[in-house]
């Protein structure tokens, strides 16, 4: 059980990595919106809340214990979010911002570049919604493994009946 553990603290800890890029470039683009009125505050505003949720929830959820592997439902709803998110980001970049292709990443610079910084934002989304995904396949492993029953190899356990002698007859 030690391997799932690991794998699920290396997931929550990809999980708040992602999550935490995502909303530091998003919160910056929606302090754009507010000074200069650019780009889209819903599409925005709902990123920074599943990033912030996220957020808290990874790191909560960093904790190796098994109740908190076994959330899958919850990994499923974040993943399909993150996966929201990311289509959200990427229409926007297609259609509004005329960056050119998505795939294209060869004007980007290091200084004032919004389109490069849009891409870094799609990018992380979409790695974060890819590990919410590996958390609830490994959560359902785990389930799956702890709610099977136990084979053994003795046969049907005897049946007894009035008390368990341990040293022989009882010599009260």
């Amino acid at each position: 059980m030690i391997i799932p553990r690991l794998a699920s603290t290396a997931l929550r800890f990809a999980q708040f990595l992602c999550a935490a890029i995502v909303l530091g470039l998003t919160s910056y683009f929606l302090q754009q919106n507010h000074k200069y009125d650019l780009g889209p505050f819903g599409r925005l505003f709902y990123s920074v809340v599943i990033a912030a949720v996220s957020v808290v929830v990874a790191l909560l959820w960093m904790l190796p214990t098994t109740h908190h592997i076994v959330n899958y439902m919850t990994d499923l709803f974040f993943c399909g979010a993150w996966f929201a998110v990311f289509g959200l980001l990427q229409d926007w970049f297609e259609d509004q911002m005329h960056c050119g292709s998505s795939w294209q990443w060869d004007h980007m610079g290091l200084h004032d570049n919004l389109c490069g910084q849009w891409n870094a934002a799609q990018a992380f989304s979409f790695l974060s919604a890819v590990f919410w995904f590996a958390s609830f396949v490994l959560g359902i492993l785990v389930w799956k493994r702890a709610s099977a029953p136990v084979a053994t190899t003795a046969g049907p356990a005897p049946v007894t009946t009035g008390r368990k002698r341990w040293f022989g007859r009882s010599r009260v």
